[in-house]
């Protein structure tokens, strides 16, 4: 019975471990490399015009093209794409999230969000 017990525990740790380690490996993919910019990723199920906006949002000002490195766009009915979300806990969209060179400082459905989050940084200049 105490091998039992032990076995489970030790399944259950490697289990919490290797998530932590997986979704820390996931998170490395979607951070901007650089400490000052950052990376808007939109995860999508079906087509939405949420990435022509973002894109004119972004080239909208020479500010933002200054911080803003790029736009990645994820339609999560491709596998590929759904692992990435799933990794990451992206459970609804379309859903975006801007990512600094360490985490992720917005997870949003909504455009105005993004905006306001890089009206902030430049309100802070």
């Amino acid at each position: 019975m105490k091998k039992t017990v032990w076995l489970v525990i030790m399944a259950l740790w490697l289990t919490v471990g290797c998530s932590s380690s997986n979704r820390e490996a996931a998170m490395d993919y979607f951070l901007s490399d650089s400490s000052d910019t950052y990376v808007i990723h939109l995860f999508y199920e079906e087509r939405t015009p949420l990435d022509m906006e973002l894109l004119d949002y972004m080239n909208s000002s020479d500010e933002l093209l200054t911080v803003i490195k790029g736009i990645q766009v994820y339609d999560v009915t491709r596998v590929d794409n759904e692992k990435r979300a799933k990794k990451i806990k992206v459970k609804k969209f379309p859903t975006m999230l801007v990512t600094n060179d360490k985490e992720i400082v917005v997870d949003t459905q909504d455009i105005e969000e993004v905006k306001a989050f890089f009206d902030q940084i430049f309100r802070a200049k």
